[in-house]
């Protein structure tokens, strides 16, 4: 939404009270909060015009007292017309203050009707810190919520007017709840989703805690010192644990910027995840096809709260699969293994690691988290569908990508870019960088490229890789050349530094760098002498064209989503196979220009160049028809041009 929460000041209402850690800790997130309003089963405290600075003072003062109620926050601190009240009294008195906030013009309500009000009040942030369940969808029965000492205040989600919803708590909102509250507009996670990072340190304290006790059993730990480690350890596993949650919530974000123009991608996941993956839709609340088509119809798709149950069924599916699979037992992969715990253990039990009866599991969990949050929830499934290959080759394909194009430190450099530029710009680099590696995945598997080996394909790729990345704008024909600077103008105008802008552009090529490594690798070609034979063919043949002309195409089905990847592939192959061969001629003619080898198939260039200034000037834009035809024209004068 593009508010900084530790920069800009925003109202909230709450459900609980500072003894709690959940609503507590959240509620000490950060000094702008303006805490208008707050209940627990005892109170309703009101605070209509609070001073951010002040309030958050006596919030951490009770939160640090042993036990503390609604009852204990100083009412000196209370702005004008506030006040705490019982939450069962019969009749509360409202100051005018407390109807500007709520919006009412009656002069008092009784202590569950005000608690109701502020359920609804139009306020930035409600934040569940509590227990119980306060928001039912409007179809939906008291009875069937489960919380029966919560009916008489419970609300229905379209009546909820918050911004955002935090649920800090479980089950504030029945899943119905939020996917109605979301399709009016409102913004919220699952409290699955909003809860994990506990759940996450659980299991990294359970997993430390399994690696030392081979230790203190045999005496080489004793049980005090292990204690100060792991004192000593909690910010950087509490540091890990954020990392995956940022993720985590990251991933969802970036599947709603995508569904629009994915929708098919996502039917197809959800129907495997039926298939395949025990997801009953009236189990998890999803809607059934028609449904969702007539939610399209309406401008409206999958909701975050539906996102986030089809997330957990991908990533427990990818998990389980993996599991089955040797890959986690490949050498190059056990880092995933060492890069789940602290710094202090990498470096003094390493051997333990390899020894640690879940290894498997962990690495597996790592693997998936890494594959699923950074890439897509949709993203293996449609390797699978687009390439036709099956979980673990797109996973290897995938991991060597990451690798090979060294991405770590660029996400982080553009997390660290949080709420200094639009999120949007945000989400179209890390969209970039997606479709590259998407690009090299399947580059890797339809090209037959060996990746069975995981250490070689990254030594073999991705330090010349790097290096054409470096050097790419050198490297470039001059028409190609001038696309670059622009694109990396508009980049550096959206607020990243010039040289992230750089790599972000850069990042479309890196599928063609590919191909550029594989020429130098087949013809014993220094690579920069290989990359400008490679673009300056594909300049001539107007190849990045035809690509993204195809890669843009609106397509109907999934079969005409795999025609045009084939098409695309089929296109790079072209360019690295006419490559190859004009370098060969070269060594028989050193002064042979491009355009000299081309004429030696004359009959098929013209054919080509006439195809393409027709598709150019006659007709709307290239179709997968017309493309078909000009790739065939490409693929006859590389299969002539080998002979």
């Amino acid at each position: 939404m593009g508010v900084d929460v530790h920069r800009e000041p925003f109202t909230a209402v709450g459900i609980g009270d500072m003894s709690g850690d959940v609503f507590g800790n959240g509620m000490l997130y950060t000094e702008q909060i303006r805490l208008v309003a707050a209940f627990n089963h005892q109170h309703v405290f009101v605070d209509p015009d609070p001073d951010p600075a002040a309030s958050f003072a006596e919030r951490k003062r009770l939160f640090e007292l042993p036990r503390s109620s609604w009852a204990d926050y100083d009412e000196s601190k209370i702005s004008s017309g506030g006040g705490i009240f019982e939450r069962n009294a019969k009749s509360i008195p409202l100051s005018p203050e407390i109807r500007e906030l709520l919006a009412i013009t009656q002069e008092s309500l009784s202590g569950q009707d005000l608690v109701r009000r502020l359920l609804t009040t139009p306020v930035d942030l409600l934040w569940n810190g509590g227990i119980g369940t306060y928001v039912k969808a409007g179809g939906e029965r008291h009875a069937e919520v489960g919380d029966s000492s919560n009916d008489p205040v419970r609300v229905d989600a379209r009546e909820v007017k918050a911004k955002v919803v935090g649920e800090g708590g479980n089950l504030g909102f029945t899943q119905l709840a939020r996917i109605e509250y979301c399709l009016a507009g409102g913004r919220m996670n699952t409290d699955a989703l909003d809860n994990s990072a506990g759940v996450d340190m659980s299991d990294h304290e359970v997993n430390i805690k399994i690696l030392l006790q081979p230790l203190l059993a045999n005496g080489k730990l004793g049980l005090e010192k292990r204690n100060r480690l792991l004192v000593e350890m909690t910010d950087e596993v509490s540091r890990l644990v954020l990392a995956d949650n940022y993720g985590q919530s990251l991933c969802l974000s970036l599947a709603e910027q995508t569904l629009p123009a994915g929708a098919d991608l996502f039917d197809s996941l959800l129907d495997y995840l039926v298939a395949s993956e025990n997801l009953k839709r009236h189990v998890e609340f999803l809607p059934d096809a028609q449904e969702l088509a007539q939610r399209r119809r309406d401008g409206k798709d999958l909701t975050r709260p539906e996102l986030a149950i089809v997330l957990a069924y991908t990533k427990m599916g990818l998990t389980r699969y993996l599991l089955g699979t040797d890959l986690l037992d490949e050498a190059h992969l056990q880092h995933y293994l060492a890069d789940y715990f602290p710094k202090p253990l990498r470096r003094r039990y390493a051997r333990q690691m390899e020894e640690h009866p879940l290894r498997r599991e962990i690495i597996a969990c790592q693997l998936t988290n890494t594959i699923v949050d950074r890439l897509g929830i949709g993203f293996v499934h449609g390797a699978i569908r687009d390439v036709a290959a099956n979980p673990e080759e797109v996973v290897r394909a995938a991991l060597g990508a990451l690798e090979v194009l060294d991405l770590e430190p660029f996400w982080q450099r553009i997390f660290e870019l949080d709420n200094r530029i639009g999120a949007e710009k945000q989400y179209q680099a890390l969209e970039e960088v997606i479709r590259a590696v998407e690009g090299i995945v399947q580059w890797t598997l339809l090209a037959d490229v060996e990746i069975g080996d995981l250490s070689r394909f990254v030594d073999t790729y991705r330090e010349p890789l790097l290096e054409l990345r470096r050097n790419l704008a050198e490297l470039l024909p001059v028409s190609e050349r001038k696309r670059f600077e622009s694109n990396r103008k508009r980049h550096g105008k959206a607020g990243f530094p010039d040289d992230l802008a750089g790599e972000i552009t850069s990042l479309e090529y890196l599928t063609s760098g590919m191909g550029v490594i594989d020429v130098s690798r087949t013809c014993g070609l220094a690579w920069e002498e290989a990359a400008r034979h490679f673009y300056a063919l594909g300049d001539r043949l107007k190849l990045g064209w035809l690509r993204d002309s195809l890669t843009e195409l609106t397509k109907r089905n999934q079969w005409q989503k795999i025609a045009a990847t084939g098409l695309v592939m089929d296109l790079r192959n072209v360019q690295r196979q006419l490559t190859i061969a004009y370098v060969r001629r070269l060594e028989e003619r050193k002064d042979l220009s491009i355009t000299a080898f081309l004429a030696e198939h004359a009959r098929l260039v013209k054919r080509f160049d006439q195809a393409v200034w027709e598709i150019r000037t006659r007709m709307p834009s290239l179709t997968l028809s017309s493309g078909a035809v000009v790739t065939r024209l490409l693929v006859q004068l590389t299969e002539k041009s080998q002979v």
